[in-house]
């Protein structure tokens, strides 16, 4: 990738979108990715890259096609491709559409047929979910008849639709859905696909749910039902409400709770909790208020953590859950999220109150920490309370760490690097780096910020002649390839004047 970016004019490609300044060797401008008065974007056409000292943003030529036109890197890189003659990168492989196209005829079945069952209609109600919010998360009904068979047949879809797993073959080879006689709750991806179904029992039958299996366009341990109609109030709030399943995400949008989502029918997994990382910086949990909820929320807690997101969580009455309070007492919903609790602060007045059974379960929570200064802060404070030395504490902490904590071999210094990379746009560059530091590099380049250890996009960099100096002592071969000396200079001025830069 490096050396496809050499032969893209970075100065030709943002000056086609944007007026470009010639200031000294690089370029300025008015950056048009935040309100800018005066020119805090500027363009280096040695090295490559521009940066932004107002908002932060910055990258290549590709990275500001992707973020000027609201479209993936990927498909900024091929607009590029077109206009330079360049090599063309093979996509990765996409759902079936005929899969695809196939779930999309079903889910369309389904929301004509709720309208046909005064059965499913009467249930509906008796949740209290108006039409506009059935219609909103695409609510249907399955019929005991055959007629989505013959629907999938006459529109050839049949084999595709097999490929789902929601059809049952039954002895004499005739076939059947699923999901007959149920209100059907399709689950969409983050693009608006459907890629699956849940399907409630509304006659008291057994079981009360039934949900599609694992296919190759549904894997349900990376999706979160919900998120399609909720990912842009996530982005705007950075938070998210997580709860336990399909009625309690309907009923709190209808509720005015538009960021909530939940799992799909198992315990939040650690690629739901990832995907939540990369949208939201909080997430509210709000289980159930049975010891099973409990125990979910706790799961779902440490899951979170481990990704670095903050975590705050609401605990319901007893025998209540999310669906059933927006329904009996909005009010009192409302009260409750707009003052979530802290997980470790709850417990640590817990166990200054006297109830010692629980440091066990607070070192635990400190375990699921991705930030290892937070754990020793909160340990510390325990050892304050209880009169039990630090080391005491901390050696009762689990010694196994994640795979996640485990999967690089970086020093502190390198790491340091590879941030201020990310928050200046300075490429790091040396006559010996290792693999894992080049292809590293080379994410932060692409914009796959998602690929990079956590604990790196997370570090705050205090001072960096501190870190430069550390890098000498060492020998190593690490260093900022900057314009001159010069640059460093003028983004430490820059630093100075802008408060925003200068924690790095």
């Amino acid at each position: 990738m490096k050396d496809i970016l050499k032969k893209i004019d970075i100065v030709e490609v943002i000056s086609s979108y944007i007026p470009l300044k010639k200031t000294g060797n690089s370029y300025s401008a008015n950056c048009p990715f935040h309100k800018d008065d005066t020119p805090s974007l500027f363009v280096s056409p040695s090295r490559g890259i521009f940066k932004c000292f107002g908002c932060g943003v910055g990258g290549d030529a590709i990275k500001f096609v992707s973020l000027y036109e609201g479209i993936g890197y990927l498909e900024a890189y091929e607009k590029l491709a077109i206009k330079y003659n360049l090599p063309l990168i093979k996509r990765p492989k996409e759902k079936d559409p005929e899969v695809l196209r196939a779930l999309s005829l079903v889910n369309e079945f389904y929301q004509e047929e709720l309208s046909k069952s005064k059965e499913a209609l009467d249930y509906l109600a008796s949740r209290n979910i108006t039409s506009k919010f059935a219609k909103r998360f695409g609510l249907g009904f399955s019929p005991k008849n055959s007629s989505l068979i013959k629907t999938l047949r006459e529109a050839n879809l049949i084999d595709a639709y097999l490929k789902t797993n929601n059809l049952i073959k039954l002895p004499d080879g005739q076939l059947r859905d699923l999901f007959r006689n149920r209100l059907i709750i399709p689950i969409f991806d983050i693009k608006g696909n459907v890629i699956g179904f849940g399907a409630r029992s509304i006659d008291n039958s057994e079981p009360k749910y039934l949900n599609s299996s694992e296919s190759e366009v549904f894997q349900k341990s990376k999706q979160l039902f919900g998120l399609y109609q909720a990912i842009e109030y996530i982005k705007e709030e950075k938070t998210a409400l997580l709860v336990e399943g399909y009625m309690d995400v309907i009923s709190l949008h209808q509720s005015g709770f538009r960021n909530a989502l939940a799992p799909l029918g198992t315990s939040l997994t650690s690629n739901q909790a990832k995907l939540l990382s990369s949208i939201a910086k909080k997430v509210i949990v709000m289980f159930d208020g049975d010891e099973a909820g409990k125990r979910a929320s706790k799961s779902a807690i440490c899951q979170l953590l481990s990704q670095g997101i903050e975590v705050l969580y609401v605990s319901l009455p007893p025998g209540e859950d999310p669906d059933s309070l927006s329904r009996k007492d909005t009010n009192l919903l409302k009260e409750l999220l707009i003052k979530p609790k802290n997980p470790f602060e709850v417990m640590i007045e817990e166990i200054k109150n006297g109830n010692k059974n629980l440091i066990d379960e607070f070192l635990s929570l400190c375990e699921c920490l991705k930030d290892e200064i937070s754990a020793f802060s909160y340990i510390s404070e325990i050892a304050k309370i209880t009169n039990l030395p630090v080391t005491i504490l901390a050696n009762r902490l689990k010694k196994t760490k994640t795979p996640e904590k485990e999967n690089h071999s970086l020093t502190y210094s390198q790491m340091a690097i590879l941030k201020y990379f990310i928050d200046t746009g300075y490429e790091p560059n040396s006559i010996d780096l290792t693999p894992e530091l080049v292809e590293l590099v080379e994410k932060i380049k692409q914009g796959r910020l998602e690929e990079i250890p956590p604990e790196i996009l997370k570090m705050k960099i205090k001072n960096i002649d501190l870190i430069l100096e550390s890098l000498k002592n060492n020998q190593t071969e690490l260093s900022l390839a900057l314009e001159s000396a010069e640059g460093l200079e003028s983004i430490r001025n820059l630093m100075k004047k802008t408060p925003r830069l200068r924690g790095i």
